[in-house]
């Protein structure tokens, strides 16, 4: 082999090795911010919750007193979501469960004041196995063939949605909608809305009805503010 052929293998050689521990060095950095990330989440919602017990003396009822954003079957906060599961009222302990975008779950320990990166402790779901599959088949359907029937449309003067982060929002009209698919009634509700933005912006609140096609309906409260007090049913 030449002396110029050992010198570029060489020279290729130690680039290669470089970028590896570039790659290494960049994928640690971005592991470590990650969970940064993750621990500084878990770390506002558990003291949200405890600020709430001790301005109140109680667990919150409901998530939404706590500002966090509902979604068909848990709480949103900052786009990952979370239940809290109370486990001894008299104490005030409870359990928080933390999903993020992966899906992975973490679990808090009131008690324990401790986050396991594992289902620790087992429960059974907070409502009806199947009537949390009937809401979220007919939530998440395809939009693309589905007609929205507008019906009762007002001026909303006193409701106010909760959202993500902290955000309320009062929407200045409101109606009472119909979904279908084909001629078959998917799901019906009150939604506040910005005419100019239907059905782009809608936002539900109180009572909802989800059907699944087979004759069984399934309901859902989405709390809501109205005239500074929150509406809500408690989290079950």
């Amino acid at each position: 082999m030449k002396q110029w052929q050992k010198i570029v293998g060489i020279i290729f050689g130690a680039i290669f090795i470089l970028l590896l521990v570039a790659l290494y060095i960049i994928g640690t950095k971005m592991g470590f911010s990650v969970k940064q990330h993750r621990e500084s989440e878990q770390s506002e919602i558990v003291a949200r919750v405890e600020s709430y017990i001790n301005k109140n003396g109680r667990l919150p009822a409901s998530l939404s007193e706590l500002g966090f954003e509902q979604t068909p079957g848990l709480y949103c906060y900052k786009v990952n979501s979370l239940n809290l599961i109370r486990t001894d009222f008299s104490n005030n302990e409870y359990i928080l469960e933390w999903w993020d975008q992966n899906h992975k779950i973490w679990q808090y320990s009131s008690e324990e004041r401790k986050w396991y990166d594992e289902v620790y402790f087992e429960f059974e779901p907070p409502i009806n196995i199947d009537t949390i599959r009937g809401i979220f088949n007919a939530y998440y359907a395809s939009r693309n063939n589905m007609r929205i029937v507008i019906d009762s449309l007002k001026s909303n003067d006193d409701i106010i949605s909760i959202l993500d982060c902290d955000i309320e929002l009062k929407a200045d009209s409101s109606a009472y909608l119909r979904y279908f698919t084909a001629d078959t009634l998917q799901m019906e509700g009150w939604v506040t809305f910005y005419p100019n933005t239907l059905p782009e912006y809608l936002k539900e609140f109180g009572t909802w009805k989800y059907y699944d096609g087979q004759g069984n309906c399934y309901r859902k409260f989405w709390n809501y503010k109205q005239n500074g007090k929150l509406i809500y049913e408690a989290d079950r």
